[in-house]
């Protein structure tokens, strides 16, 4: 039995993917936590910091020589109730947008990061192409977890030689 090198590989894959958007979330100031995986399984195992980025790849599929992904990306952030900041004769919030909690906050600022992740993908990375639009969608302790944000889907292009001559896999005789 033969053995066999991954040295014809192509490596602008899976791995890739993952690693590309796990490490700009990484390097995003505003990201304290970074995860992989279903997001109904997000804060499950430990106490993150917040907020927290993940990333999700849902589908793909092969084009004649690209590589198309479904990605999801997860900016969230821990909902924290508002001290009283009111005005003792009106009773009325001083804080900028009503509400007993700061999810508008949260909204707004996980909104933006999203921008920043994806905007950086589409004007600055060689070999990754957003195509289409980025859908995005509000949510707010949907979970059962105590986390407000958003999650953008978009299809992640990359290239993908798609080699026919890796392995044998119809060897000479058989069939």
């Amino acid at each position: 039995m033969a053995i066999i090198h991954n040295t014809g590989a192509n490596y602008t894959l899976y791995y890739n993917a993952l690693d590309y958007f796990k490490t700009i979330m990484s390097n995003h100031p505003s990201i304290n936590t970074v995860t992989q995986g279903d997001i109904t399984k997000i804060d499950v195992e430990q106490f993150p910091s917040y907020p927290l980025g993940n990333i999700l790849i849902t589908e793909s599929n092969f084009g004649t020589n690209t590589t198309n992904y479904t990605i999801q990306l997860t900016i969230a952030d821990k909902i924290k109730n508002k001290n009283n900041e009111s005005d003792d004769r009106t009773n009325a919030q001083t804080i900028p947008f009503y509400g007993v909690d700061d999810v508008v906050d949260i909204h707004a600022n996980t909104l933006a990061i999203l921008n920043d992740l994806t905007s950086y993908t589409q004007r600055g990375v060689a070999g990754f192409d957003i195509t289409g639009d980025i859908n995005c969608s509000a949510f707010s302790d949907q979970f059962n977890n105590g986390l407000a944000g958003w999650v953008s889907t978009f299809t992640l292009t990359t290239h993908n030689d798609r080699p026919i001559c890796l392995y044998n896999l119809y060897p000479s005789g058989s069939y």
